[in-house]
């Protein structure tokens, strides 16, 4: 076996990436193994604040602002898509790609904290 001192630059950067890509495996198998990998996936962040008497009129104002902001969203993108023409459409869908899952996400927790804030015993 080589001593550190006797191995090439070359030599040297492909220990380092070998030794980080063995530990990465590790961690995304310790995740996977736990349960903790799918965990995280799926669950929408909700912040949760002391109740309030204007909780459901926010939720609205909510659902409302995500709305509007994925329309504004989606009329900018069709604009560059108008405005750089035909040959750089890939920019504009990955982009409402992008807002789809972004409005989903925020969806998600609204819907969450509408459930937490209508469940039984909380005012």
């Amino acid at each position: 076996m080589k001593m550190l001192d006797d191995l090439s630059i070359g030599q040297r950067t492909m220990l380092t990436v070998v030794i980080v890509l063995v530990i990465l495996f590790a961690l995304a198998l310790f995740g996977f193994l736990t349960g903790r990998w799918d965990e995280a996936e799926g669950q929408p962040l909700v912040l949760m604040l002391p109740p309030s008497k204007w909780d459901a009129e926010m939720l609205e104002l909510d659902k409302q602002a995500v709305n509007e902001a994925y329309r504004k969203k989606i009329e900018q993108l069709f604009d560059v898509y108008v405005r750089e023409g035909v040959e750089a459409h890939e920019r504009p869908v990955k982009g409402a790609a992008q807002a789809r899952r972004a409005y989903i996400g925020i969806r998600q927790a609204i819907e969450k904290r509408e459930e937490l804030l209508n469940a039984p015993g909380r005012q």
